[in-house]
């Protein structure tokens, strides 16, 4: 290239605004203009890009000396941006969160698609609206957009701690204490005079010092003192749902169903998804002894045809009575239900319910090395859950859904083989849309805690990989494109696959996307999110399974998470070596959560799919 040639440093901000690297495209064009100060049409690409960054005074400055000027549509285009950015602004001084929602959103479509801010500010407004998944998933894509402005104000902040103020909001609202605290802290750094970032600090820094203490108190048994200290924890922040969720727990633990009941509600009423807060609330209604006020007929409607688990009571611990009796029921009417069903393709398959008698779906499992044990899925029950979400996936591929809600009496099991079949259902494409998707897999997930409760498990106990991936089919928010993930989701992985599986995402996330910039990018970003803690190494050291590939070895292990991904691959690359299945148990017991997070990282950032992980799965 001829650096000192401004068309050609116009063309490459072309090039580089097509690669969405609105930044280098910025510097380019303003190189540009430095070598040629009369060179119109850099005026003009950075009046275009300004309007998809938001930045409507450079956009104004850029289109008044722009050669040739504007088309009518672009500057339509920076007109409207600028009323819904002027009115979303005002929205937010008044404190108006669903006119800056609207007035956000209407900004972005009209134009200003690559607005950082303009994402923080529609994840601002959604966190007092309830909607938390819509809000990480907003300020999550602000972060991965290039935005080099930091001296820029928005709202009165500077723009870099106006993010990292969101930022540290959405990660407080969402459980995600640690990562508030470091975010909260850069917007002080960033931005020390403001006095919104100021209170915001002071907040996370109260609500993260009450959880910790709470968390401390709840592991040494402490339960009316945790009670009081995520109490106060509440006092800074009243709609934080984990900490409703832990004071549910600590009541849960004295015994006080009612009150964890009520705990439970408050934080599914701020978000209607959280899996632990459903699950806990449903172990209290069964604590109760609410099945056998029901008797078997409200049971077996239960099972049939689960119902929404934000509703109301559902699948907690059932009385062995109540769930006995139902289970009977259940089996006796799969078993007759045979309308539909062709003999011989029926062969060896049995109802649900029948299976899920005889077969423990959710196993306790010894840590080897240490004294511990864990609960994990069976690879069974990791089959038979991947099969179903299959089955969805491929009508929902035809544009078709079920037609009438999954029941348990609809999943038919072969106990030898484990094969799945539905029975007695119909899928429709009239009507067809994302709704309908969304309820298949809220229907699938509750089919499938049902199965798991009649098995024996107790729901209260799911591995976190298991949970995030019940999570995921609840999520009101799911898109067409999720359906990859849930297929493909690491908490169906039997256990024979996890250590291919590993080693291929983390070549993937080390070798391949150091290669480009953009890569490294992505790499750093993903690297970030994995949920190693500083503690690692040493539970690594004190595993005596573990220690022998921690303690020989070159380069000295960091706390750092490259590092401690480092190790983890070592780890499971000797055991692949030697074949040495029982390491495998022991890093699950250590981090269910890695391969989710490893998995989840990547989709985000559209580097999943070209892993061809769906060839590992079992």
């Amino acid at each position: 290239m001829c650096p000192d040639n401004a068309a050609c440093r116009g063309n490459r901000a072309d090039a580089l605004t097509g690669l969405r690297r609105f930044g280098e495209a910025v510097k380019d064009c303003e190189e540009a203009l430095r070598i040629d100060p009369s060179y119109g049409r850099a005026h003009q690409r950075l009046a275009t890009l300004h309007i998809r960054l938001g930045r409507i005074e450079d956009a104004l400055k850029h289109q008044s000396l722009a050669s040739p000027q504007l088309d009518p549509l672009e500057l339509h285009r920076l007109q409207t941006v600028e009323q819904h950015l002027g009115r979303c602004l005002d929205a937010r001084k008044a404190g108006e969160w669903k006119c800056v929602l609207r007035e956000s959103d209407a900004a972005i479509a009209s134009g200003a698609d690559s607005s950082a801010l303009l994402l923080a500010a529609k994840a601002e407004a959604l966190l007092p609206l309830n909607r938390l998944d819509e809000a990480d998933s907003a300020i999550s894509s602000a972060s991965k957009l290039d935005y080099p402005f930091s001296d820029t104000k928005f709202c009165g902040f500077l723009a870099n701690a106006y993010l990292f103020y969101v930022h540290a909001q959405v990660d407080m609202a969402l459980g995600r204490f640690d990562n508030a605290v470091s975010s909260i802290d850069k917007a002080r750094i960033k931005d020390p005079g403001n006095t919104e970032v100021v209170t915001i600090h002071n907040k996370v820094k109260a609500v993260a010092r009450a959880r910790s203490l709470g968390n401390e108190l709840f592991n040494s048994g402490n339960f009316s003192e945790a009670c009081l200290a995520y109490g106060e924890g509440l006092k800074q922040h009243p709609t934080n749902k984990v900490l409703y969720g832990n004071r549910a727990a600590c009541w849960f633990k004295l015994g006080q169903w009612e009150k964890s009941i009520e705990d439970c509600n408050q934080a599914i009423k701020i978000h209607p998804n959280y899996t632990k807060a459903l699950l806990r609330r449903a172990a209290c209604y069964g604590k109760m002894g609410r099945w056998a006020a029901e008797g078997p007929h409200g049971v077996t409607a239960l099972a049939q045809d689960p119902v929404n688990l934000a509703g109301g009571p559902n699948i907690g611990n059932l009385q062995r009575s109540s769930e006995v009796c139902a289970n009977e029921t259940l089996a006796h009417r799969c078993q007759c239900n045979t309308e539909d069903i062709d003999e011989s393709s029926a062969e060896g398959l049995c109802g649900a319910v029948t299976y899920a008698k005889a077969n423990a779906m959710l196993i306790q499992v010894p840590v080897l090395g240490t004294t511990k044990k864990f609960w994990r899925l069976s690879d069974k029950a990791t089959m038979i859950s991947r099969k179903l979400a299959l089955i969805l996936k491929s009508h929902h591929a035809v544009c078709k859904y079920l037609s009438a809600p999954l029941k348990v009496s609809n999943v038919w099991i072969s106990i030898s083989t484990g094969t799945v079949k539905l029975r007695g259902v119909s899928f429709t494409s009239k009507q067809f849309d994302i709704e309908r998707v969304r309820d298949d897999y809220k229907h699938l997930s509750s089919v499938l805690l049902v199965l798991i409760s009649i098995s024996g498990g107790d729901i209260t106990k799911l591995p976190p990989d298991y949970e995030e991936f019940i999570m995921l089919l609840r999520r009101n928010t799911l898109t067409v494109q999720d359906e990859f993930l849930i297929v493909n989701n690491s908490a169906l992985l039997p256990m024979k696959n996890r250590t291919e599986v590993f080693l291929m995402l983390c070549d993937k996330i080390n070798k391949y996307l150091g290669r480009t910039k953009d890569g490294q990018a992505k790499k750093k970003r993903i690297l970030s999110k994995l949920p190693y803690k500083k503690d690692w190494l040493d539970t690594a050291v004190a595993n005596t399974q573990i220690n022998q590939w921690v303690v020989n070895v070159q380069n000295k292990y960091e706390r750092t998470q490259y590092d401690q991904l480092r190790l983890n691959r070592n780890v499971r690359s000797h055991m692949h070596d030697y074949n040495d299945d029982n390491i495998e148990e022991v890093l699950y017991c250590e981090w269910p959560e890695l391969l989710m997070e490893m998995m989840k990282a990547l989709h985000a950032e559209s580097e999943l799919e070209c892993t061809d992980i769906q060839n590992k799965f079992g």
